[in-house]
């Protein structure tokens, strides 16, 4: 697996991303493009990976390929597990979603060593 700097960076290369972080399960910033990701999105993250296994044991689901956070500006929050961290993904405004998505979700499959993690 390439380092964490470099998963970013190239994370960070994709057409309609304005910025990324790469968490461990326990918070832990392994690597970002963001300003400030400690006091904003990795809090965010860890709360939202906790909520959401809640969340997939109380009504069935096995599996979900990313959690989306609508934002006003257009520039939406995307969290996506990777075995046992977490990548966060600040979208452009007026991109393609649907390109970007695709693409980092290409990236991710490339790194994964196995199933989806806890939320994905």
């Amino acid at each position: 697996m390439a380092t964490a700097k470099d998963f970013v960076g190239r994370i960070n290369q994709i057409d309609g991303v304005a910025g990324c972080l790469l968490v461990k399960d326990d918070g832990l910033v392994l690597g970002q493009t963001l300003d400030d990701p400690e006091e904003v999105y990795s809090t965010l993250m860890q709360i939202s990976s906790g909520l959401s296994e809640n969340i997939m044991s109380s009504i069935g689901f096995s599996y979900c390929q990313y959690l989306s956070f609508n934002r006003v500006n257009l520039q939406n929050f995307y969290v996506f597990p990777i075995d046992k961290y977490w990548l966060g993904i600040v979208q452009q405004e007026n991109c393609s979603v649907a390109f970007m998505l695709e693409r980092v979700s290409q990236l991710i499959g490339r790194v994964s060593t196995g199933g989806p993690g806890p939320v994905s």
